[in-house]
């Protein structure tokens, strides 16, 4: 059972890798401001869950609190990334009027 849980663990690991890969290619690639984010958002959320697995997999508790100090770290990005653009946004309002 313990080998199985292991194994779970491990394909849990590489779909969630796959997934990070393929967010870093749209946050990378993505054609307007809203995809770049979006994808950094994603690839934060991906990363958590990477780390959270690899502490229960590696039965390293201390890992949990890098996941969710990685967490709000990525939060607090994804806020700041969102204040700036609707600041850019409103500042090329101001302009048109």
């Amino acid at each position: 059972m313990e080998q199985a849980f292991s194994w779970l663990l491990t394909g849990a690991l590489l779909l969630l890798g796959v997934g990070l890969l393929l967010a870093l290619i749209r946050a990378i690639r993505g054609p307007r401001t809203a995809d770049h984010v979006l994808g950094i958002n994603v690839v934060g959320t991906l990363s958590t869950a990477c780390i959270a697995i690899l502490a229960v997999l590696l039965r390293q508790s201390w890992l949990l609190d890098v996941a969710l100090i990685y967490c709000m770290m990525s939060f607090l990005t994804v806020v700041i990334l969102a204040r700036a653009k609707i600041a850019a946004h409103r500042e090329g309002e101001d302009r048109d009027e």
